[in-house]
């Protein structure tokens, strides 16, 4: 059928476009990911590589014309990614966790330990007695279990290798089931750790302070926790731990949510970075500014002009192309194609087109083309003509209509018909020839 027709335009600079901008945010995505697995020292070189090894195969899609494959994976894989960083993140905050409760208990047992040794009398290596006193503080040190062992040691006496079998036997007797201590039946004995419920909580939200916060909003909350610590009254060390806790977790929250709306609004800024209009690029100058300061409502706020600035240039992008596209497959079928028409079409939302061949006729196409949805159809150039050939008219239109289907298929573009009406199924339209010729008028004026 080739009466008037609605017919899709997709074109290969479109898709391309698509492709690109998929690019863009998966560049984006990896950039957020390594900052974030460095920071909390979760991820490997190796890693590293891997992943831009994976997108250097995503973008070599390109090249084979598989645009839905690329379109399909790449948000996959910032999915993966996004998934990824959070794995990290917890796994950071349990090892952070973890150690802070050893620094915790081994600190208990030290001063504990240290007591005991003072109130036996017993001297202490001083080597041994120094990294004690280092335990005893809260420092996190190295192969502390075996130095609180070695102290350990220092309060049970060594058997005598002299002592004869029947004063083993007689050393048993006196002990009755009372069996030798080792260190962790002393710990469970004597000492008296600071294992509150409350002291488990803080220590969690410190250990996600130190995944999330900078370095001096966690040695602020740190100090704060220390002093707490050394509060005597156990009824006010509760409620200042309380207090410490919801602080810290208002932080995290308020700097988790913060860092998330500017990774979006850095996401978006990198699919205008190549938009050179003044608009864009005072847009990205003030995205460029941002930083913890920058409120949520402003980050708002300059996100939703960036999509606007992303979706205009897009769709402008996208008209342009399909109206290349389409006059450039009237051209080669033959029909008077010239440089203004592009123009005249994006100002007045339509253009004739005519075949020197069909005197008379012409090709209305009509609709903006930013909506990738336009109308075709033959028209006649005027009223007094011989009615019998338009049929005939539309006839030749419908082989033209294929052809140039097949041109612009051979480009990379698609031209679908998603709805159409008959061959003489309603009069062709009529348009004065004098307002085909605005174009060629306006163009001559131009050169003048």
């Amino acid at each position: 059928m080739s009466g008037p027709k609605v017919v899709r335009i997709v074109t290969r600079e479109e898709v391309l476009a698509i492709c690109e901008a998929h690019l863009h945010r998966l560049d984006h995505a990896i950039a957020a990911w390594t900052a974030s697995g460095q920071r909390i020292r979760e991820l490997s070189a190796e890693e590293i590589a891997a992943t831009h090894e994976r997108r250097k195969a995503l973008a070599a899609l390109i090249a084979k014309d598989a645009f839905m494959e690329l379109q399909k994976k790449v948000p996959d894989e910032i999915a993966f990614l996004k998934a990824d960083v959070g794995r990290r993140q917890r796994a950071a905050v349990e090892k952070a966790e973890q150690s802070a409760k050893r620094r915790r208990q081994g600190r208990d047992s030290a001063t504990t330990l240290r007591g005991a040794l003072k109130s036996k009398g017993i001297v202490v290596p001083q080597d041994l007695g120094s990294k004690l006193d280092l335990i005893a503080s809260g420092e996190d040190v190295a192969n502390a279990d075996i130095l609180l062992a070695q102290g350990f040691n220092l309060l049970v006496p060594e058997p005598s290798r002299t002592i004869s079998e029947a004063q083993q036997k007689l050393a048993s007797r006196l002990m009755g089931t009372e069996t030798p201590q080792d260190l962790g039946d002393w710990k469970a004995a004597n000492v008296s750790p600071s294992n509150n419920l409350l002291y488990e909580r803080v220590d969690r939200q410190i250990a996600e302070a130190q995944v999330f916060l900078e370095e001096a909003d966690v040695a602020k909350f740190a100090a704060r926790l220390r002093a707490i610590e050394t509060e005597s009254n156990e009824q006010r060390r509760n409620l200042l731990l309380d207090s410490l806790i919801l602080d810290v977790s208002s932080a995290i929250d308020a700097t988790r949510a913060h860092r998330s709306a500017i990774e979006e609004l850095q996401q978006l800024a990198a699919e205008i970075s190549a938009n050179t209009s003044v608009e864009a690029m005072a847009l990205f100058t003030r995205i460029e500014h941002c930083g913890s300061a920058t409120s949520l409502q402003a980050i708002a706020q300059l996100a939703e002009e960036c999509k606007n600035v992303v979706e205009q240039e897009q769709q402008r992008q996208a008209a342009q192309a399909r109206r290349d596209a389409i006059l450039k497959g009237f051209a080669r079928l033959g029909y008077e194609v010239n440089d203004g028409m592009e123009t005249a079409w994006a100002r007045d939302g339509r253009v004739v087109v005519k075949n020197p061949a069909l005197p008379g006729y012409g090709v209305e196409i009509g609709g903006q083309a930013k909506s990738s949805r336009l109308q075709v159809r033959a028209v006649a150039l005027s009223a007094n003509r011989d009615v019998v050939r338009d049929k005939d008219v539309e006839m030749l239109w419908c082989g033209d209509f294929g052809r140039l289907q097949e041109f612009l298929v051979a480009e990379g573009d698609s031209l679908l018909i998603e709805r159409a009406m008959g061959v003489g199924e309603i009069p062709l339209k009529v348009i004065g020839d004098a307002e085909t010729e605005t174009v060629s008028v306006e163009k001559r004026r131009s050169l003048r």
